[in-house]
């Protein structure tokens, strides 16, 4: 056996074992961010606002708003939405789980930012064992486009938007984010004339490139694309192919003890888009694990910077 090849089976194995276990290592160590910017470079965050977890308080909050008819099931979404007439800015989040297990779930960054005046999407997708890629991709580009075209509705100005996720929803969310009317990723006959462009993404932990030596290896990856998968397959469901200069401003939250999603994976994106210009900031968890989202002592440290980027970029 070479040396790849037990590299890639190692990966493999701490890959799977944790990602379907829901992992939440953490560790109470500070974040440091890596603020590049084709300007400027940002320092550690720092706020003096509470960023204990919030209450809904006047955040009107509507459960299992249908968006998409797919032969597998309805998908459905929750609407956190700010108080007052707006018309708002959104926020669409895609939850994780390795594209084989989760659920849109109530988080305590979603009553935060409509607090902000941002209004919140938080969307299901099919999952692996329903439907394989790309049917995902097309379902978060669908929860865009319905957000973009209906949201009027629900007080939300279509034209001012982000997307974000954790794990495989960042995976999601960076992909729809970077190749917003890509033809593969359409789904038919559905508002075709919107786009899913957005004016930021927000990833935590995610997985951004599978183009790399053994990615294509891992099980959780193979139960997405497909066993026999191709080279091109990977490469397009990359975000990292799509970056440009047209890709938005980005902030990727990512811990060094992830073992399921190497960090590695997070300095790969942010290089990438740096290197076609693109705005990035880069906030590392030192000694954090792939859980460090649902970690109250790391959310506290990163909410705040979270909420500043996506009012910098939406002016709610």
């Amino acid at each position: 056996m070479d040396r790849a090849t037990t590299s890639r089976r190692a990966f493999l194995a701490a890959a799977t074992a944790t990602a379907l276990a829901g992992c939440s290592e953490s560790t109470g160590q500070s974040p440091t961010t890596d603020g590049s910017d084709t300007t400027t470079d940002r320092t550690t965050p720092t706020t003096t606002e509470d960023t204990t977890t919030p209450t809904a308080g006047d955040v009107d909050i509507r459960r299992d708003v249908d968006f998409r008819e797919t032969p597998q099931r309805t998908l459905a979404l929750d609407l956190y939405l700010p108080a007052g007439e707006g018309p708002h800015p959104f926020f669409v989040f895609a939850h994780g789980g390795g594209w084989l297990t989760g659920d849109k779930t109530q988080r305590p960054m979603f009553p935060a930012l409509a607090e902000d005046g941002i209004a919140v999407a938080d969307i299901q997708y099919r999952l692996a064992g329903e439907k394989q890629y790309p049917a995902a991709v097309r379902d978060t580009v669908a929860a865009v486009k319905w957000v973009r075209a209906e949201g009027d509705a629900y007080g939300i100005d279509g034209d001012r938007g982000a997307l974000g996720g954790y794990s495989a929803g960042a995976h999601l969310a960076a992909l729809v984010s970077v190749a917003p009317d890509v033809a593969t990723f359409q789904p038919s006959d559905f508002h075709p004339d919107v786009s899913a462009s957005v004016d930021a993404l927000v990833g935590y932990s995610g997985p951004y490139d599978f183009t790399e030596a053994g990615a294509g290896e891992n099980q959780l990856v193979e139960a997405f694309f497909g066993a026999d998968a191709a080279d091109e397959t990977l490469a397009e469901g990359s975000p990292t192919t799509h970056v440009d200069g047209d890709s938005p401003p980005a902030l990727l939250v990512h811990g060094t003890d992830d073992g399921v999603v190497p960090y590695r994976s997070t300095t790969v994106m942010a290089e990438r888009l740096r290197s076609a210009d693109v705005s990035v900031e880069v906030i590392t968890g030192e000694g954090a694990g792939h859980g460090m989202i649902d970690d109250p002592e790391w959310r506290e440290q990163t909410l705040p910077a979270q909420r500043s980027f996506l009012r910098d970029r939406l002016d709610p």
